[in-house]
């Protein structure tokens, strides 16, 4: 019987526990010491600096020539195609040639796109077939493409289209618009590389909303009634495929789009049909909304005809929704159906003597003048009238007249839209001195410009993306005449 041997327990040793002994926290020393510091060292030397940027032009151009080999379609900024607006086609109205291109004498730029959305009725088609016949006058020719089967001859040619230059194409799919337009542009770059010359076009989307696809219409036939997933592809497909070469050409593209109530959203909100494909290719969109038009002229011409008319015409708002060459401003149309849509209306928020020399109120003599009180001089304005005698303009609200300093005195309220009152030389002195500096975007060549533009734009979406809204005495005025 074998005997087990005791072994011994190990006991572990207790570890000894060190307390140690708190470090002292020195005080952050002053920025001036540190600053003095980095100075009397070599760190200063050694910190990288902000440096201007140089480059060699020769250098560049020899980088240039070899980019050019590999993409002949590639070129330096100043002198590419793509990057340059040759012409800018009138709208037909003043103040909606500000809002698009940021002056009166703007309009819509070639080699870019335009979206037009809203509802029914907010002169859709009627501001892209005023750029059809303004275009005309410019040697363009309007390729429209009607998905609606709405426009015909007589409609036309009372907006002054002519029919004779006027192409109209009618298509019920994405999928044939996409196959028609990349044909054009296709044809259009062989001959110009042919050396060939090619014509001014304009084209036209009316609308992009009512276009259907090709599986929707099969599946129509068929009696399917799944929802069409392809067609937001399609569209995308069709800026994809022929927004470049629209641009590369020159031909500036005017896409028309539905709206409709947008699902689920807190506050009632119109979305814009299209999805991503308008949103994100087209160079401006404007929101369309519409609101009755006072006019008692069209209502003396209504009644004159025996017509019981339930409208007279339609003041519509233009709200940008996206915009690249102009602060995004809300304006306002007439579109009247008694009469000829007037060019100057829009303006009157802007006009003042300062600006242009035009003031609502009465010319005072020397004598008149001198009877004011200190508070009411200061408002008169001091000019040179027709009989060529020192005279005063003086502010009222409530007169019937204006006063014009281009006309040498008073003439009627009633004359404030006309070439009478807003002649050329009045509308270029007041697009230099009021439009262009509320609509043009500033340049931005240091910081502090960069500040100026940010507080520019946060004005525009509040005090004068409403400027619209406040109330203008002339309007009213004129509404009761």
């Amino acid at each position: 019987m074998a005997i087990k041997k005791k072994t011994k327990e190990t006991r572990v040793p207790k570890a000894k526990v060190v307390k140690e002994k708190p470090t002292k926290v020195e005080k952050a020393k002053p920025v001036k010491e540190i600053t003095k510091a980095i100075k009397n060292s070599d760190i200063e030397s050694k910190i990288a600096k902000p440096t201007k940027i140089s480059g060699d032009i020769k250098s560049f151009n020899k980088l240039n020539d070899f980019l050019s080999k590999i993409s002949p379609d590639g070129g330096i900024l100043e002198d590419n195609v793509y990057a340059k607006i040759d012409e800018w086609i009138p709208t037909g109205s003043y103040i909606l040639n500000a809002a698009l291109s940021g002056s009166l004498f703007g309009g819509m730029p070639n080699r870019r796109s335009l979206g037009l959305a809203g509802v029914e009725g907010t002169a859709k088609t009627f501001i892209a077939l005023s750029l059809c016949r303004n275009g005309q006058g410019m040697g363009y020719y309007p390729i429209y493409v009607d998905t609606e089967g709405s426009i015909d001859i007589e409609f036309a040619t009372k907006l002054g289209i002519d029919p004779k230059l006027f192409r109209i194409e009618q298509f019920n799919t994405i999928e044939k618009l996409n196959h028609f337009a990349a044909e054009l542009v296709d044809n259009l770059e062989t001959a110009k590389t042919k050396g060939e010359d090619v014509p001014k076009l304009m084209f036209i989307v009316d609308s992009l909303g009512n276009l259907s696809s090709e599986k929707e219409a099969t599946d129509s036939r068929e009696g399917n009634d799944k929802r069409d997933m392809t067609k937001q592809q399609m569209v995308r497909k069709f800026f994809r495929v022929n927004g470049l070469k629209f641009a590369k050409l020159g031909i500036p593209l005017i896409v028309i789009a539905h709206v409709y109530d947008a699902i689920g959203a807190y506050v009632p909100t119109k979305e814009i049909s299209g999805g991503g494909g308008l949103k994100y290719n087209v160079s401006v969109i404007f929101m369309l909304t519409k609101s009755k038009l006072e006019d008692k002229e069209g209502e003396e011409i209504a009644k004159g005809k025996n017509v019981n008319a339930v409208r007279t015409g339609v003041t519509i708002t233009i709200t940008p929704v996206k915009q690249r060459f102009a602060k995004p401003i809300k304006t306002q149309i007439h579109i009247p159906f008694y009469k000829k849509p007037n060019p100057f209306v829009g303006l009157e928020p802007f006009v003042n003597w300062d600006a242009c020399g035009i003031m609502r109120g009465k010319e005072i003599s020397e004598k008149d003048y001198s009877k004011l009180s200190p508070a009411e001089q200061k408002t008169c304005r001091a000019f040179i009238n027709r009989d060529g005698k020192s005279v005063y303009a003086f502010p009222k609200e409530t007169a019937r007249s204006l006063v014009c300093k281009h006309l040498g005195g008073e003439t009627p309220l009633t004359d404030l839209f006309t070439e009478k009152v807003f002649t050329q030389e009045v509308l270029h002195e007041l697009d230099e001195k009021i439009i262009k500096p509320t609509f043009m975007l500033p340049n931005i060549e240091s910081l502090d410009d960069l500040a100026e533009l940010t507080e520019e734009l946060e004005l525009a979406t509040t005090d004068d993306a409403d400027v619209i809204d406040q109330p203008i005495d002339i309007s009213e005025e004129l509404k009761e005449e």
